[in-house]
């Protein structure tokens, strides 16, 4: 009778105990798996961003630098807590490689009085100040340019490849609606990043939206979540699911998740994405614009990668998201057994997996590098998974015509 009660005492007790948990980030045994601190980008909103640069070891200068954007509730780490991680194989290919924490993740706060009392807390399972003043609009408006700033100050390139998983690649589409330079955006690609649904309203993600919305009106879900990198309660295979494929997903990968790359999603965007859920649009903040209407405007070449498993962006969201896109040049690869692949892929297993490596990542950099400005043609040799992506995605090329 009295077991559920202790066991949430414990909980808390434990989570409280947790001081020190920013510093455990900062210093990680490897700078894979910290905040981003090479440098940082200013918002015109007030927002420091912190930014890594992945070197590469021969600079290929017919290449533009490639941007990777993490989804919402994670931090930059979401890239670089496998091994073989997709900022290495670009640089094996010449690309310059950024990666960046967007607002209210890794270390990044508002410039100004609450940065300090926000360092502080960011000890503890609290919630920083001024977590619910921002929403998906904002890392649009704001995140979006001040990373392709900083970008074109250290490289002097004025477009970037644009790689957005989630929210990262979700957040892509209204700036290339809306933007007076969308052209900054040389080539896109969106892995499970979709702005509409094909069946609504998603029962399971509402309620699960809305219980972390209501935890984040008194505390850091992301913080309290961090002691799972250390065990496993009961249960969590139901929150799981919405992330990854425990068969498809190293047990250090998901220990690393908990420990490093979870974090708040912010209420402000959880209220968006409310919405969403229910209706199947994404609509702006204030309700007045429906971003997926507008997806006819984007003529970017664009690449979408969908996941057979992924429970957040299915594949037949993806195709209606994939259909309504003007871009003269776009294509679709789906991942899964039924398209030639080892296993099917979950939400995060297209970054994650122990597969993922070999099979999703070379076919993605051989689509960028064709489409790479004053690139010379290179015939590569193809691995076999290689051949199946690019055979399917000529299929869906063919089968599914732009509306």
């Amino acid at each position: 009778m009295h077991r559920c009660p202790m066991r949430l005492c414990i909980w808390i007790i434990f989570c409280v105990g947790l001081v020190g948990c920013a510093t455990m980030r900062r210093e990680a045994p490897s700078p894979d798996l910290r905040p981003c601190t090479d440098g940082y980008a200013y918002t015109a909103d007030g927002w420091r961003l912190g930014v890594r640069h992945y070197v590469p070891a021969h600079r290929d200068p017919t290449k533009l630098p490639v941007v990777l954007c993490h989804g919402l509730g994670l931090n930059a780490t979401f890239w670089t807590i496998t091994d073989n991680h997709l900022p290495a194989q670009l640089n094996e290919r010449g690309y310059d490689v950024y990666v960046f924490d967007i607002r209210a993740s890794g270390e990044n706060g508002r410039v100004g009085r609450t940065d300090r009392i926000n360092r502080r807390l960011r000890q503890t399972p609290f919630r920083e100040r001024g977590e619910a003043d921002w929403n998906v609009d904002d890392l649009m408006k704001y995140d979006v340019p001040a990373i392709l700033d900083y970008v074109q100050r250290e490289t002097g390139k004025d477009r970037v490849n644009w790689i957005g998983h989630s929210m990262g690649g979700m957040l892509m589409y209204p700036f290339l609606e809306l933007n007076e330079h969308p052209e900054r955006i040389a080539n896109f690609v969106g892995m499970g990043s979709t702005i509409t649904l094909a069946v609504t309203p998603q029962k399971d993600m509402l309620q699960a939206n809305r219980a972390i919305r209501a935890l984040s009106r008194f505390a850091s879900p992301g913080r309290m979540g961090r002691p799972l990198t250390y065990f496993r309660l009961p249960g969590m295979s139901k929150i799981d699911k919405f992330y990854f494929s425990d068969d498809n997903v190293d047990d250090r990968t998901v220990s690393r998740f908990y420990g490093y790359t979870l974090e708040d999603p912010g209420p402000g965007a959880f209220r968006q994405l409310d919405s969403y859920l229910q209706f199947g649009h994404m609509l702006s903040a204030d309700g007045r614009v429906d971003y997926a209407k507008l997806l006819g405007r984007v003529r970017t070449p664009t690449l979408m990668v969908a996941g057979q498993a992924d429970i957040i962006s299915d594949v037949p969201s993806t195709e209606i998201t994939f259909r309504a896109l003007s871009s003269p040049d776009k294509t679709l690869m789906k991942f899964g057994t039924a398209h030639g692949q080892v296993a099917d892929y979950g939400h995060c297993d297209l970054v994650w997996s122990r597969h993922a490596p070999r099979e999703i990542f070379p076919p993605v950099i051989d689509w960028l590098d064709q489409h790479q400005p004053g690139a010379p043609v290179v015939v590569r040799p193809r691995t076999r998974e290689a051949e199946i992506a690019q055979a399917h995605a000529e299929v869906s090329r063919a089968s599914i015509p732009a509306e």
